[in-house]
């Protein structure tokens, strides 16, 4: 309940804080802010060296473990951010956004105080103590969502978000301490430092992958297409991928550690991977297809939008497959987590393939590159899960189609009514969002609930399948957090 609480609060701000930016910031504007915060992202993800995990993960001396990783996250989160300040003009130079420059600085501020936070919400984590990480998570994120929305109402531009950003970062710092920091202070214990960074490296190995597939898109675009380019499957993709991260990622947090606590039973496997599977891609199909049928109503943020529709329409669809092979790799991290690996790794290698070559010739081409790898990569996943948990395809495919069917219906059902109604036909109205979206909904819900009754009892059924299984294991969320 607090996980689910707290990443709904944080993304119902990151939703508003979308929309005021695309309403004030041009394209390219949106492109420089593109490369500020892909380049600040990549140093997020390295700034504590995977300790923070390997501290949730340790089976030795708390207390002890605290300490060193504290030290180190320090040492290491001092080392990136004055990389990513000394590098900033090089990197600016790369991406042909000179303005990015003076934000990667400031970014740099942000790496700092990440990486100390980290060892904080760390042990909050260790300790299931999720109530109070609820606050120093939601209420930093709640604040700096306030401050980007009041420095871009009065024409800060770009610099409204960066500095929104460093102050959630600080406050996160300054909360943490206020918890849990008064009882660590940071000190070095050699033989605890080899061993946390024995599983350390091999966390940041993981979570780097699966941060490069979520933004290797944007560096690629970025890269060969022009901050512009970028800016536009920006705003596209901040708005697609927000099912994936309130929907997938909350349920996902569940799953992890009910697999690790079911690996010897296949019965109960397969149970919870359907139950989970069923209710991932009801809600996420029900909003990815929602996307994908009401994208021209981009141009409710500002008419400039409008080149991004078609991508925001083919990433609709993308994300729909993403989170069902998301949904898969949480069971393989269990099972086999050098499998889970290497599929992320092919992912990434024909993204960069496929976006390097195909596509050049536009935002568009990359967004149906991606609709093409992720069903690929989902087929591939189910193939492995079959193999090392005995899962049966046929099942989920059969659940992942009858939501799709009734995406369909609902999607055909709501272009009808945008074509032959005038009123609801103008993409600057949001009377006619709302009516459309209302209808969108109410097809798809019905449709669902003829064609996969019982839908809605999965969550319940899967709380009495966590509730047979052992006590005393670690329940944490997944590691890595999509910086889109």
């Amino acid at each position: 309940m607090w996980s689910a609480a707290g990443t709904w609060l944080s993304r119902v701000s990151v939703l508003v804080v979308i929309v005021v930016l695309a309403r004030h910031l041009d394209a390219r504007e949106f492109g420089v802010l593109g490369v500020a915060t892909l380049a600040a992202n990549v140093a997020l993800q390295l700034d504590d060296g995977g300790l923070s995990d390997a501290l949730v993960w340790w089976r030795g001396l708390v207390r002890e473990a605290a300490e060193t990783a504290l030290l180190g996250c320090v040492a290491l989160g001092a080392a990136i951010a004055g990389v990513l300040a000394l590098a900033a003009p090089a990197i600016a130079a790369v991406f042909h956004a000179p303005d990015a420059t003076p934000l990667l600085r400031v970014y740099a501020i942000a790496v700092l105080a990440d990486a100390i936070s980290g060892v904080y919400l760390g042990m909050l984590t260790r300790e299931l103590a999720f109530r109070a990480r609820f606050f120093p998570e939601v209420v930093p994120a709640l604040c700096g969502g306030l401050v980007t929305v009041g420095f871009a109402l009065n024409g800060a531009g770009v610099w409204s978000l960066v500095i929104g950003d460093v102050l959630c970062s600080g406050l996160r710092l300054v909360i943490g301490f206020l918890i849990v920091g008064r009882r660590m202070v940071p000190r070095w214990h050699r033989e605890v430092a080899l061993g946390l960074w024995r599983y350390g490296r091999a966390a940041l190995s993981g979570s780097f992958l699966e941060f490069a597939l979520q933004n290797v898109d944007y560096a690629l675009v970025g890269l060969l297409l022009g901050p512009v380019a970028l800016g536009l499957y920006t705003i596209a993709f901040r708005v697609a991928i927000l099912p994936f991260l309130i929907v997938t990622y909350v349920i996902a947090g569940v799953t992890f550690p009910l697999y690790a606590r079911i690996t010897t039973d296949s019965a109960a496997i397969q149970r919870v991977m359907q139950l989970t599977m069923r209710a991932n891609c009801s809600l996420v199909f029900l909003m990815g297809a929602g996307l994908a049928t009401l994208a021209p109503f981009l141009e409710v943020l500002g008419l400039r939008w409008q080149p991004a529709v078609p991508v925001a329409r083919l990433l609709g669809v993308y994300i729909c497959f993403r989170s069902a092979a998301f949904m898969l790799s949480m069971l393989l991290r269990v099972v086999s987590p050098t499998a889970n690996a290497l599929l992320r790794g092919t992912w990434v290698l024909l993204l960069i393939a496929l976006i390097a070559t195909v596509g050049r010739t536009g935002i568009t081409a990359v967004a149906a590159i991606q609709v093409v790898v992720a069903a690929g990569m989902l087929g591939a996943s189910l193939v492995v899960a079959r193999r090392l948990a005995g899962i049966s395809i046929a099942t989920l495919v059969v659940d992942m189609a009858r939501a799709g069917i009734a995406a369909l219906i609902a999607a055909a059902a709501t272009i009808a009514l945008h074509q032959e109604v005038g009123a609801l036909s103008n993409p600057t109205s949001i009377g006619a969002l709302l009516v459309l979206g209302g209808t969108f909904c109410g097809v798809y819900i019905l449709t669902l609930a003829l064609i996969m009754p019982g839908v809605g009892g999965d969550l319940r059924r899967l709380r009495a399948v966590a509730g047979r299984t052992a006590p005393g294991a670690s329940v944490t969320a997944p590691s890595t957090l999509p910086s889109q």
